[in-house]
């Protein structure tokens, strides 16, 4: 997944309170519905959340930070499957500090042990989770954004 700096990628960036969430994978496999449901859920509880880029996100690294910006021409759009691209509200960058990739059903983890990929140089925390599962996406989203990891005391 190492990228070169400056490279845009086929992915779909959000601000989920103070975090920004890359989600990346196969055309048609939820990443735009997952950043729509989570943009929604997190407003619902009064927290701050916002795109910053759909289907094209250009990422630079920045004082051992990713940075996430999207393609003027895409900058405050979303896709909506069928009906077209609309508008948001959205901001112009984020640093990046979890990337969510959605993978087939197979290649998904059950339980999430701390694991990282680098882009351009950067190491992120990574969730690989199904694609096309909307709900049981965000909820693993707003899990490792929001809720502490349990750990198995030992005796």
């Amino acid at each position: 997944m190492a990228r070169m700096p400056g490279e845009l990628i086929h992915a779909t960036a959000i601000i989920i309170a103070d975090h920004g969430v890359l989600i990346v994978g196969p055309s048609g496999a939820g990443k735009s519905s997952i950043a729509r449901a989570l943009i929604e859920r997190t407003n619902t509880r009064g927290m701050f959340a916002a795109l910053v880029s759909d289907d094209q996100c250009q990422l630079h690294p920045s004082s051992g930070r990713l940075i996430c910006s999207a393609p003027a021409s895409l900058r405050g759009g979303i896709e909506v499957r069928g009906s077209g691209l609309h508008a948001v509200d959205h901001e112009g960058t984020a640093v990046i500090h979890l990337i969510v990739e959605l993978v087939d059903k197979a290649e998904a983890v059950r339980f999430a042990d701390e694991e990282t990929t680098q882009l351009q140089g950067v190491a992120i925390q990574r969730l690989r989770l199904p694609e096309g599962e909307v709900e049981s996406a965000s909820r693993a989203i707003e899990a490792w954004l929001f809720e502490p990891q349990w750990k198995k005391l030992t005796s």
